[in-house]
């Protein structure tokens, strides 16, 4: 009966060692980096941000997600799917044009990358806009 159950723990933990060599790993993240919003000259906002990713491959569907607030209270919310190509260093910067007119008052901005997540973390965290 000894033998059957060291039998039985060596069988086990030769197949968990060989899952651990054989099962790929996809360690990585993205990062989302915003690198400034200006008035441009038609008068509307626009936001220039970039993109890290440490995956090696492409990450498709991760999802950008940005507020622009004043006094706590959101202006303008915009969602963005998108690719993240792999190997993204952050030194290419996307432009997203929004529809606000630029004003002497000051907006803060809120941004968030998603991926991974189901569509209602999504919709929680835009739970304050129109």
């Amino acid at each position: 009966m000894k033998f059957m159950n060291k039998f039985i723990f060596l069988f086990i933990a030769s197949l968990f060692a060989l899952g651990l060599f054989i099962s790929p790993s996809f360690g990585g993240e993205l990062e989302l980096t915003v690198k400034d919003l200006k008035c441009m000259e038609d008068g509307k906002l626009v936001l220039h941000y970039s993109l890290i990713s440490t995956y090696d491959f492409d990450y498709p569907n991760a999802t950008l997600c940005f507020k622009i607030l004043e006094d706590d209270k959101p202006l303008v919310c915009k969602e963005l799917k998108v690719v993240v190509p792999k190997g993204s260093d952050g030194s290419e910067i996307n432009e997203l044009v929004l529809n606000l007119p630029c004003t002497d008052k000051d907006y803060n901005l809120k941004s968030m990358i998603f991926y991974n997540v189901k569509r209602y973390k999504i919709e929680e965290w835009f739970s304050d806009c129109k």
